[in-house]
């Protein structure tokens, strides 16, 4: 409640481990409007060991690019993959699958937006934050650990978060 200081965003390689970066960017939409409200160069950076990148808050473990405290939007909204650059996607740019590697679109008890729904593959689902009504205390990670293949977000559930280690379903009611 109040700031939101524990917002992270996890990318994982399959366990390759040390997987460059270059020529990723993570972009986020807002879903008033389908637009982008931030871009983040991926190029110099690299997974680590057990295949982890984490984006977020001062206050989260194991970040490797910050961003500012409130960031995140809430609501319908969209983290998005690119094989791209950030000066690709300045602010206010369209929602797009060109260059599109994978997405997660999210609500906190919204309706789902058909405008990011389309960086999804058909008929996945727009995941709900607040999915086991702890919206507050988890985070929404692919259970089993990294399943699920891009664009897809069937296998997306909330568990007590875990940033830059492996997904595990825990009790969180």
């Amino acid at each position: 409640t109040g700031t939101d200081a524990a917002e992270f965003i996890e990318l994982y390689d399959g366990g390759v481990g040390n997987s460059s970066l270059n020529g990723f960017v993570v972009v986020l939409f807002n879903g008033s409007t389908d637009v982008s409200y931030a871009a983040f160069d991926l190029d110099g950076y690299v997974t680590n060991a057990n295949g982890y990148f984490v984006l977020g808050n001062t206050n989260v473990p194991n970040v490797g690019l910050i961003f500012s405290n409130d960031l995140l939007q809430n609501g319908q909204d969209a983290v998005a993959l690119y094989y791209s650059d950030a000066t690709s996607f300045p602010t206010g740019t369209a929602v797009t699958t060109g260059n599109l590697i994978d997405a997660f679109v999210y609500d906190t008890d919204d309706n789902d937006d058909p405008g990011l729904l389309v960086l999804l593959n058909a008929g996945q689902p727009q995941v709900n934050e607040n999915g086991r009504d702890n919206g507050l205390s988890h985070s929404s990670q692919r259970l089993p650990n990294g399943t699920g293949g891009a664009r897809n977000t069937s296998t997306y559930d909330q568990t007590l978060p875990t940033p830059g280690a492996a997904n595990a379903y825990a009790d969180i009611s």
